[in-house]
């Protein structure tokens, strides 16, 4: 009933009572998304610390990468390689994209890895060379066959950022790697930008500002010494073949 055009108090108590039972919902659901202003005078070790602590609960953090921002999950972490996916409303496809912190972490995301991409890989890395891999059997199977359904294969590489290779050496493990934006959309190079799609989808940003614009990645695969460029980027053909 109402009185005079108003609800009656008890109504109203009501409704409060459970708007607040769903934002406590939501927040079980969607954690607050901390934020961590990166600066040039940040210190490093505690930003690499905050971001290992996230990805050993299986959150999905936002760090930058380039020219743009990145999330980043552990690979070896069913659960948060769906977080992942949900943040990016991604249902289609999923990301392929795996970061190591050094050559010798590569077992632990790629199989039969051939001979001639060693050198590549000893000049190259750390660097914008991306190098397609059929995925490691150390790759939880079911991360495993939603990441490579479509070709078995992961594209691996060693990030030229300090920041993104501590923090992948800290955590002992690959990260699985992918653009900020929800699918079918470009990714971002602006914090405003993430904040308004991934807010409560994500559980960490760190945000380092406005990024300037810089190439992607070159993508390549290696076989019998041959090499086949799937995506023309910030390193070219010469440099790569100068390599071998």
């Amino acid at each position: 009933m109402v009185i005079g055009g108003r609800k009656p108090i008890l109504g109203l108590l009501g409704e409060a009572r459970r708007s607040a039972r769903l934002l406590d919902t939501l927040t079980q659901v969607y954690p607050r998304m901390k934020t961590i202003k990166s600066e040039p005078n940040s210190s490093l070790k505690s930003q690499v610390d905050e971001v290992v602590d996230v990805l050993n609960d299986g959150g999905v953090v936002c760090m930058p990468c380039g020219g743009s921002y990145r999330l980043l999950a552990d690979l070896y972490n069913e659960q948060a390689v769906m977080n992942m996916m949900q943040a990016k409303r991604r249902i289609a496809t999923a990301p392929s994209l795996v970061f190591v912190a050094e050559e010798k972490m590569l077992e632990q995301a790629a199989a039969d890895v051939d001979a001639s991409a060693r050198p590549l890989m000893d000049k190259l890395w750390p660097g914008p060379l991306t190098i397609r891999f059929n995925a490691s059997r150390e790759i939880p199977k079911k991360v495993r066959k939603i990441l490579t359904k479509a070709t078995g294969k992961v594209g691996i590489r060693v990030p030229d950022e300090q920041l993104l290779r501590q923090v992948v050496k800290a955590l002992g493990r690959p990260v699985l790697v992918s653009s900020a934006n929800k699918e079918k959309k470009h990714g971002s190079a602006s914090p405003a930008q993430i904040r308004n799609t991934f807010f409560g989808r994500i559980s960490l940003f760190i945000d380092a500002g406005d990024l300037p614009e810089a190439p992607s990645s070159t993508v390549i695969e290696v076989k019998n010494g041959k090499i086949k460029v799937l995506r023309e980027g910030n390193m070219s053909l010469e440099q790569i073949k100068a390599a071998l």
